[in-house]
């Protein structure tokens, strides 16, 4: 999975690593990567979520990302900011030979659709449905190197065939809840992205945890790896942000609150026992250092 960011372990604080209100997408309010030549060429059989006999005619050149959907899932419709949970086998388009998978064991990390750490794969995610098995064409080198642009001429393919095995909200989409007193403020920007500016009184000499939504979505227990996005700043006078998957790319993140994973007991603390849907505002001091952290909790990997 994911590299746990730094700021969320027991260890010192070192650098980390627009969707609609309720979080999620429907069909018309996203843009899907079309279908061409070369992805309408693939095929693959075998039970979603399993590792497919995947057919790629080669050689297969593209010039643009084109997904052509193999089999129709029935669930959750992903936008911009939605993470995605995949199980997935690369194939060389010049040769056609595996050229690597995702070991089918439910342990790779979401894909964040449309963030710079998701790259041309992330793009091509844009409106795909929970359940859904895609023939993704994009050139090697985009796989590559992340690049989304269209090439002049056509280049040698690589073919992802992705079954998207759960999809999660793109933001907290709970109740709000009434800010309590002398907490940081924290303003939302219009993709849930967390603004926070704290007081300027003299921080918390106790760890608090409050919610600022209210989910309806299953608790989150000690034995599960919350799907989160965060964004933290330190409390002082030049109160500075510390670290967001908002903004580094990653979009979300996956958080192992089992003991012995190296999570900070006061984050293990601040999230377990929340829901899914749930917005936490959590001040916590780490390494002699007061932060707040706004925490979006989007769902949990499945087991």
């Amino acid at each position: 999975m994911r590299t746990i960011p730094a700021l969320l372990v027991t260890v010192g604080l070192v650098a980390s690593l627009t969707a609609c209100a309720s979080g999620s997408a429907s069909a018309g309010e996203c843009t899907a990567p079309a279908p061409g030549n070369a992805s309408e060429a693939v095929s693959a059989s075998g039970a979603i979520g399993a590792k497919p006999t995947v057919h790629v005619p080669s050689p297969l050149t593209t010039k643009r990302t084109e997904v052509s959907v193999l089999h129709q899932g029935s669930g959750r419709v992903l936008g911009e900011g939605s993470p995605a949970v995949i199980e997935y086998t690369v194939v060389d388009g010049a040769t056609g030979k595996t050229l690597q998978t995702s070991g089918y064991k439910g342990t790779t990390s979401p894909i964040t659709v449309g963030s710079t750490n998701g790259g041309a794969l992330g793009n091509a995610l844009e409106c795909a449905r929970v359940g859904d098995r895609l023939a993704i064409v994009v050139s090697k080198k985009a796989l590559q190197n992340g690049s989304t642009t269209t090439a002049k001429v056509q280049q040698d393919a690589a073919v992802v065939v992705a079954d998207v095995v759960d999809g999660f909200a793109s933001r907290a989409d709970g109740r709000p809840q009434v800010a309590a007193d002398g907490m940081p403020a924290v303003v939302l920007a219009p993709n849930g992205a967390p603004g926070i500016t704290v007081p300027a009184t003299a921080a918390p000499s106790t760890d608090q945890v409050h919610l600022l939504r209210k989910g309806s979505g299953r608790e989150i227990t000690a034995k599960d790896t919350a799907v989160v996005k965060y964004t933290a700043v330190n409390w002082g006078t030049n109160s500075t942000v510390a670290g967001s998957s908002w903004t580094d790319g990653s979009g979300a993140v996956t958080v192992p609150l089992a003991p012995g994973n190296q999570i900070a007991a006061s984050i293990r603390k601040a999230l377990i026992g929340k829901q899914v849907g749930d917005q936490v505002l959590a001040v916590v001091k780490q390494n002699g250092t007061t932060y707040a952290y706004v925490f979006d909790l989007l769902g949990v990997m499945p087991r």
